[in-house]
């Protein structure tokens, strides 16, 4: 109401994100004594429906140095992508063998339930409709 009436800026697309404990977010709750308890928020939302959505199934990232991995938050924790020999994945490893089917499995971790919490969450807002 405050920005519409101030500045007549008007939401009429909201997305959803969660705040997944990585990074600041992670510092954050540390400080204030919350990560454990909001993990387990997290999980205890899990929705099994997300599962089919979440884009660590169909969405690749890389960093400058060409690693890969499965999503920003696992980059931002440098959890590498691996192939079925648990080596690290490259682009260029990629490149040589010619496909994306070399990625054994998607690297998971416990902040991963912020992704299939409720409704779900991606950088396009909630995957499920509430």
């Amino acid at each position: 109401m405050f920005l519409q009436e101030h500045f007549n800026i008007v939401f009429n697309n909201l997305f959803t994100i969660t705040n997944l404990p990585v990074g600041r977010t992670k510092i954050h709750l540390e400080r204030r004594k919350l990560y454990s308890s909001y993990l387990q928020f997290l999980e205890s939302h899990f929705n099994s429906s997300t599962l089919e959505h979440l884009m660590c199934r169909d969405q690749l990232s890389i960093d400058y140095l060409g690693n890969v991995y499965d999503c920003d938050f696992n980059q931002m924790m440098n959890l590498p992508a691996k192939n079925r020999n648990g080596k690290t994945l490259t682009v260029s490893k990629l490149v040589e063998v010619g496909s994306l089917d070399v990625i054994s499995e998607i690297q998971t971790a416990a902040y991963c339930y912020g992704c299939t919490a409720g409704c779900g969450s991606s950088c396009g807002g909630a995957l499920l409709e509430s």
